[in-house]
């Protein structure tokens, strides 16, 4: 897997379908989540953000799903290997920011801050 294959395996790891932010096909239903896709040069840091989608009533389970992915990068970062190399993902603060979408008061959505830096 080259990097943005692993940054795309990572995503779809959380038992939600997962769509490069650019890419989401039309009439796909909640809950997924969406991630910005970009790469870098050995040891550059990138500030990037992921958001889960979910349509409900409350905040619970989208809450239950930040935590659980927020559980697994750990505070020290995740390390993830590709072909020729690794990324290293890493939470950011504000980790978890819960989002509002005026279109619509039953789609809940949490935007998670990270940065991954690619060492190569």
């Amino acid at each position: 897997m080259d990097k943005l294959q692993t940054l795309h395996a990572f995503w779809s790891g959380f038992g939600l379908k997962a769509y490069d932010e650019n890419s989401v096909p039309d009439g796909v239903e909640l809950p997924y989540i969406t991630y910005e896709a970009s790469s870098s040069d050995f040891g550059n840091s990138i500030l990037q953000n992921a958001s889960l989608w979910y349509r409900s009533s409350g905040w619970a389970a989208i809450t239950a799903k930040a935590e659980e992915i927020a559980d697994f990068i750990t505070r020290g970062g995740r390390m993830l290997r590709y072909d020729g190399g690794a990324l290293w993902i890493q939470r950011q603060n504000p980790w978890a920011q819960r989002m509002s979408e005026p279109s619509d008061d039953m789609i809940r959505r949490i935007v998670l801050s990270y940065s991954v830096e690619f060492l190569d």
